[in-house]
Order: C-alpha cells, then sequence, then structure tokens
C-alpha cells in the first residue's frame, strides 16, 4: 500500500467512495487529502482541513472490498502526523467505538471552537446529532 497526496485526477474516485459510504462531499475541495494505493487502485482516503491551532481530519473512508487490511489506520496515523502539535477533531456516526480506541473522546458541541463551527464539517451537511471527537490538546 502506497499513501500519497490526493490529486484534481482523484476526485471521481474518492467521490465514490465518499457516496458509497455516505460521507459529505461538501468543502472536501478545501482539505488537504491523501490517497491510499492498493492493487493499483485507490483504496482509502482521508483529509485534513487546518483552522489556526486545530485540525479536523473528515472523509476517511475504505473501500468496501479493502477493510480490514489496516487502510483506515495508517490513513488516520497520517493525518494526525499532519496535525502533530494540534488538536484534532473529527465526527462520525460509524466509527465511535474504534476512534475511542485510538483515544479520541467526545466532546460537546459548544467546547468546539467557533472558526471550526464555520467549516464544512461543523456547518455543513452532517447532522447536529452527529458525535464530535478529538484528540490534543483542548
Amino acid at each position: 500500500m502506497q499513501i500519497r497526496e490526493r490529486v484534481l485526477a482523484d476526485r471521481v474516485s474518492v467521490q465514490a467512495l465518499l457516496t458509497e459510504s455516505e460521507l459529505p462531499l461538501d468543502g472536501l475541495e478545501l482539505a488537504r487529502g491523501w490517497v491510499a494505493i492498493a492493487d493499483g487502485r485507490i483504496a482509502g482516503h482521508v483529509a485534513v482541513e487546518e483552522l489556526g491551532e486545530s485540525v479536523i481530519l473528515r472523509s476517511l473512508v475504505v473501500a468496501s472490498d479493502a477493510r480490514g487490511q489496516g487502510i483506515a489506520r495508517t490513513l488516520l496515523h497520517h493525518a494526525e502526523r499532519h496535525g502533530a502539535g494540534k488538536t484534532v477533531y473529527l465526527r462520525t456516526r460509524t466509527i465511535n467505538a474504534w476512534v475511542e480506541r485510538l483515544g479520541y473522546k467526545t466532546i460537546a458541541m459548544e467546547l468546539v471552537l467557533k472558526a471550526l463551527k464555520a467549516s464544512a464539517e461543523f456547518g455543513g451537511s452532517i447532522c447536529t446529532s452527529v458525535p464530535i471527537y478529538a484528540k490534543g490538546i483542548l
């Protein structure tokens, strides 16, 4: 498996992965992203939005037929290294227990900085009932 920065030519494949997993596309063009290449194709994706001393982790997805191979963990660690020394935030309704095992803590929306609330991930199409997690300096 290889991790590389997402390029414009990856757009269709990444959008297909996100749509398959019912993840939002809003604001993806504003986020820096990486893809996992396995068996000659894009098998996973992750992106981050940097906002000052905070990073929003978003669009972590692995193709359904490529799950269970450590791709998600590799992508997550790659994104976390990019946000080293910052608070990393994410919202999820599907991998809650997994991110908790990796050290993320549930937080209330009131603890999310105003600048983050204006981002696509916090102000976009994601339902307000989707839990928020944070890891790092709060």
